[in-house]
């Protein structure tokens, strides 16, 4: 066997070994949880509590939401997004949605942007508003089809 030299440092009561579900999707883990322990605090932003049973709730809506606005199975939706719920929520409405999604960085220049967006096949780019001066001058540049804003 191979040594795990950081068991070591783990609690005495902590288990060495764990046994993982062959696929579970990651959105699975959040419709879980939200059955599981529904009034749990998921997220906390500037005092204001989220619990799992909301977050599931806004990712579901956020899911339909992108479905009614076209977007399909395997489409690429990019999150231009700082640590805001928004991006918890857009994050799991995308896969619920069954797209995949692609973080990008706030802070990328234009040129990192528009290398980004195109490079990844983006069509739907969910953003702080802040943001869109820059996306407004990729968007040309890229296959991006639509964007969503949202504020804090």
């Amino acid at each position: 066997m191979t040594e795990k030299p950081w068991l070591r440092s783990y609690p005495l009561d902590a288990p060495k070994n764990f046994t993982y579900p062959e696929f579970l999707p990651v959105e699975d883990l959040l419709i879980k949880t939200a059955l599981d322990m529904p009034n749990r605090t998921a997220l906390i932003f500037y005092g204001k509590k989220i619990s799992y049973r909301e977050l599931n709730r806004l990712s579901d809506a956020f899911a339909l939401a992108l479905m009614r606005f076209g977007v399909k199975k395997g489409d690429r939706v990019a999150l231009l997004l700082p640590n805001v719920p928004q991006f918890v929520i857009a994050y799991y409405g995308a896969l619920k949605a069954e797209a995949i999604v692609v973080p990008t960085n706030p802070l990328y220049t234009e040129r990192e942007l528009e290398h980004q967006l195109a490079d990844s096949g983006s069509q739907t780019l969910v953003a702080l508003d802040i943001f869109y001066p820059k996306i407004k001058n990729v968007w040309n540049k890229t296959g991006l089809r639509r964007v969503i804003l949202t504020g804090v």
